[in-house]
C-alpha cells in the first residue's frame, strides 16, 4: 500500500505538470511511456515464445511522437503565437503513418538480410502490433496537446479516466452483482455491470464540474458535455478489458513491475491508449 501511495504522489504531480506546462518535458514523458509500454507488451509476448525485435519496435514506437512533434518544431514562432492567442495548431498525423511504414520496411529488410523465412510473418506482425497498439495509439496525445485548449483537454481527459476507473471499482465493490447477477465480461470476472454504470454516471458529473469550476473556457458545451464523458468512460473500460485480453492470452497478472503495486505502465495507461485516439478525432471533427 505504501508503495502505491508513493508512486501516486510522484506520478500524479508529474502528469499534471507535463500536461499543463510541459513542452520538451511533455515530449520526453510521452516517448518514455511509449518505450516502456512497448517493452512490456514484448515481454508478455516473449513469455509465450513469440519472437519480436524489441530494439527496432521500441525505437520505431518512440519515433512516432517525435515525428508528430517535428511539425510543431517546424512552426515554432507561429505555434507560440497560436497558443498565446488560444487558437491551437493542427499536428500532421500523416507523419506517424510514415513511421509505421518505415517500421515494416526495416523489419522486412532485417529478415531478408538474415536470409530467414520461417516465422517471418509472426516476427513482423507481433513486433508491429506492439508499435501500433502502444506507440501509434498513445501518440495521439501529441496532437491533442497542441489543439485549442489542448493542455486543458489533456488534463480533463486524464481526470475523467481517473474518475471512471476509480468509481468503476468503488461502485462495483459496493453494489456489484446486486442488481445484475452476471458480471460485465468473462474476460475480467471481477468487473460488474453496476460498476460500469457507476463509472459512467460519475464521469458525467465530473465533466460538468470541470466545465463549471476548473476549466470554464474549455471549448465544449451543450450535449457534448454529456457525450464526451460517456464516450471516455465506455471506451476507457474497453481499453482496460483489451489489456486484460492480452494478459490472459500471454498468461501474466500484470504487464510489468516498474510501478510496484500499480503494476506496469500498460496497467496504468491501458484506458488512455484507446481514449486518446477517440478524443483526438472527436475534438477535431465535432468541437
Amino acid at each position: 500500500m505504501l508503495n502505491r501511495i508513493l508512486v501516486a504522489l510522484i506520478l500524479v504531480p508529474l502528469t499534471v505538470y507535463v500536461y499543463l506546462y510541459g513542452d520538451k518535458s511533455f515530449l520526453a514523458f510521452t516517448v518514455l511511456l511509449i518505450g516502456i509500454g512497448i517493452y512490456e507488451i514484448y515481454q508478455m509476448m516473449e513469455s509465450k515464445g513469440i519472437v519480436v525485435n524489441k530494439v527496432v519496435g521500441i525505437i520505431i514506437g518512440g519515433a512516432i511522437p517525435l515525428a508528430l512533434y517535428s511539425s510543431v518544431l517546424s512552426n515554432g514562432n507561429m505555434l507560440k503565437k497560436l497558443i498565446k492567442n488560444n487558437i491551437g495548431y493542427n499536428v500532421d498525423m500523416s507523419k506517424g503513418t510514415m513511421v509505421l511504414i518505415l517500421g515494416i520496411f526495416i523489419l522486412m529488410f532485417i529478415r531478408i538480410y538474415q536470409n530467414k523465412v520461417e516465422g517471418s510473418s509472426d516476427y513482423v506482425a507481433y513486433t508491429m502490433l506492439g508499435v501500433l497498439y502502444v506507440g501509434f495509439l498513445f501518440a495521439h496525445i501529441v496532437p491533442i496537446k497542441y489543439m485549442l485548449n489542448g493542455s486543458k483537454w489533456l488534463m480533463t481527459i486524464q481526470i475523467l479516466v481517473w474518475i471512471s476507473d476509480t468509481f468503476a471499482y468503488l461502485v462495483g465493490v459496493k453494489f456489484g452483482r446486486k442488481l445484475f447477477s452476471r458480471g460485465l465480461c468473462e474476460i475480467s470476472p471481477k468487473k460488474s455491470i453496476e460498476g460500469s454504470l457507476g463509472s459512467i454516471v460519475f464521469t458525467v458529473i465530473t465533466m460538468l464540474l470541470i466545465k463549471g469550476f476548473l476549466f470554464k473556457d474549455l471549448n465544449i458545451s451543450g450535449i457534448h458535455l454529456i457525450i464526451v464523458p460517456i464516450l471516455i468512460a465506455v471506451v476507457g473500460q474497453i481499453g482496460d478489458l483489451a489489456e486484460s485480453v492480452f494478459k490472459r492470452e500471454f498468461g501474466v497478472k500484470d504487464s510489468g513491475k516498474i510501478l510496484g503495486g500499480h503494476g506496469g505502465i500498460l496497467d496504468r495507461y491501458d484506458s488512455l491508449i484507446w481514449v486518446f485516439p477517440l478524443m483526438y478525432y472527436y475534438l477535431k471533427f465535432f468541437l
